[in-house]
């Protein structure tokens, strides 16, 4: 589902997975609807002939670019809120196991940071004091 590299960022893939009938359905809604058929093509039904070469070549391709540091995560798409609702869930779920870690580096940085503040009013405090004599 997700990785961390060695600069902190996370990789999501997610393989969004329409059913036949559900996409013969939205492409008889693109027919019917002039404001949505821009996103129609001939080529849609012509390559729906090959759905079983295509769902084939995608399992390979899904397991031949899938790795234990970013896995891929499949997600029903035929229903619009249940695929946002996965996806959110997981990323949700990633995201959360890092947030200690995150906020040990956040604080980790506040205490660098007011440290060099605390270094610069105390060099301009001398410098004042210098000046004053």
């Amino acid at each position: 589902m997700d990785t961390s590299g060695k600069d902190g960022t996370i990789v999501f893939k997610f393989f969004l997975h329409i059913s036949k009938q559900e996409q013969e359905r939205r492409l008889l809604a693109r027919e019917a609807d002039v404001d949505k058929a821009y996103k129609l093509s001939a080529d849609d039904w012509k390559k729906r002939d090959r759905w079983d070469d295509y769902m084939a070549a995608y399992q390979d391709a899904l397991r031949q670019c899938s790795t234990s540091e970013a896995p891929w995560t499949i997600v029903p798409a035929d229903r619009k809120w249940f695929r946002n609702l996965a996806v959110a869930e997981a990323l949700v779920d990633a995201l959360r196991a890092r947030r200690r870690m995150w906020r040990a580096r956040l604080a980790e940085l506040s205490r660098q940071r007011l440290a060099e503040l605390a270094a610069l009013r105390a060099r301009d405090e001398a410098q004042a004091a210098l000046s004053g004599l």
